[in-house]
């Protein structure tokens, strides 16, 4: 089931309760990478999937192996990532009887999984293996935990006697055009908009709408904020673009805001003034209809995926023949270019003054690196410090330019997900800006990359706070 859902790799570490998988890995085509803490095997997937837009893979063995992963898995929850985690079990003959590293992982992670199961019987596997990586790529993409106690794992049993179901699709199988009229009343609102906007999330990468995003704003001129695993769809160097470190100006003010699969959480500040603001009027495009309104009500809730919407809007567009050049020589869009400008004037100057410190300053660690950069590279943030930093001189260029720990922001992912991300993306460069505290959590996995000749290169900003 793994190698059908097309899975190259595995992230693990081995364990008597994984033997019979474990052992069948190399005859499907699929690399073992092993791991030095169950923590990074969950952060390897995440990376992987995130770069891959596939579901990553982990496995870890029963009781300890799961616990270990818990945070790792609670990050890939938190930031929408399709990861899937087989985790083995002790036998459930012997529940509650002391057995040997007894726990109940879907009990643990029910709090932030999308689906758990734990297997109750051999005829069952194949369709809860199954619907554990339907149900982590499907919108909203999460987390799948199957569990398969020991007794049932290694039954010995004919293939025949597995249940069928849980039929495999791809995302294009599966996408949804959002409501024609709909369309129509968005396209009018943004053709009426003095100050409209952008706003684009997860949603975008998962949906593989970079290509149609950046037609949609070139046509229109309509500028454009992406965050979180959407962040770089439209290159942070277009000057439609706004960077995170400078939107609040336009986020603030917009008239008219289309959102693509974006959450309005604690980041966003829920959508709440100043950062937001709540006079404009919202079209919310998300292919889950509980994730519109959630935080910001929606004047057009728009339920459809974000690159169909688009090609719906761009099609529609050139229909009706509706002409948005007004936006090109707008105030709007020149106050975007002045305000960039100012920006990068003020962080140059700012770094200028620190230039010359000892002990060397997080301004010129970061602007030093990003000017060492290929323009093709992913960067791993795994400090606290210097992430915030990175934001103003890092610009990302395409979707997983940029790899973090999204809400949950805990420390020690860095090699983690930097295994992940080099094996999505070989011989590409890869970055890991990493803490003090990330590297004492974390840093045992360096070896792992280097055991499997894996590329990467960690900043190690030690400021002793841990």
């Amino acid at each position: 089931i793994i190698q059908e859902n097309k899975a190259r790799y595995c992230f693990s570490i081995n364990g008597g309760h994984l033997f019979p998988i474990l052992a069948q890995l190399r005859s499907h085509e699929i690399k073992l990478v092993h791991m030095r803490h169950e923590q990074a095997t969950a952060y390897a997937a995440d990376g992987f999937a995130r770069m891959t837009g596939e579901a990553g893979v982990c496995m870890v063995t029963a009781g300890c192996g799961l616990t270990n992963a818990v945070t790792g898995l609670a990050l890939a929850a938190m930031t929408n990532s399709a990861v899937v985690c087989i985790s083995g079990q002790h036998p459930n003959t012997e529940d509650h009887q002391g057995s040997f590293q007894e726990a109940y992982g879907s009990d643990v992670v029910r709090s932030f999984a999308k689906y758990t199961k734990r297997v109750t019987d051999f005829s069952t596997i194949e369709f809860d293996m199954r619907l554990a990586f339907r149900e982590a790529l499907t919108p909203p993409q999460g987390v799948s935990l199957i569990e398969i106690p020991q007794n049932i794992l290694y039954t010995q049993a004919e293939d025949s006697k597995q249940r069928a179901g849980g039929q495999r699709f791809t995302p294009d199988d599966v996408r949804s055009a959002g409501d024609p009229a709909k369309i129509d009343r968005a396209i009018e609102l943004l053709h009426a908009a003095e100050r409209p906007l952008i706003a684009g999330g997860d949603g975008l990468f998962w949906s593989n709408a970079a290509p149609e995003l950046k037609e949609f704003v070139e046509l229109t001129s309509i500028p454009v904020y992406a965050r979180r695993a959407g962040q770089g769809s439209v290159s942070e160097e277009h000057p439609l673009a706004i960077r995170g470190a400078f939107k609040k100006p336009f986020t603030g003010r917009a008239d008219v805001v289309l959102t693509l699969g974006f959450r309005f959480w604690s980041g966003e500040h829920f959508g709440r003034m100043p950062t937001w603001n709540d006079k404009a009027k919202y079209i919310q495009c998300d292919p889950t209809p509980s994730r519109i309104g959630w935080q910001v009500p929606a004047e057009i809730p728009l339920v459809g995926d974000p690159k169909l919407v688009l090609r719906q809007m761009i099609t529609r567009i050139k229909e009706l023949k509706l002409d948005f050049s007004k936006n090109r020589s707008s105030s709007w869009v020149k106050e975007l270019a002045e305000v960039r400008s100012n920006f990068e004037k003020v962080v140059a100057e700012n770094e200028k003054k620190v230039h010359g410190n000892l002990p060397i300053h997080p301004a010129r660690v970061t602007k030093d690196l990003v000017s060492v950069l290929d323009k093709n590279a992913t960067v791993v943030i795994d400090s606290f410090t210097l992430s915030g930093w990175m934001s103003q001189n890092f610009v990302c260029r395409f979707p997983g330019s940029v790899i973090d720990a999204g809400p949950l922001a805990p420390v020690g992912h860095g090699f983690g997900m930097g295994i992940g991300v080099q094996l999505a993306r070989p011989g590409k460069q890869v970055v890991l800006v990493m803490g003090d505290g990330g590297l004492g959590i974390g840093g045992w996995d360096m070896e792992t990359a280097a055991r499997y000749n894996l590329p990467i290169v960690c900043l190690l900003y030690n400021n002793s706070s841990w």
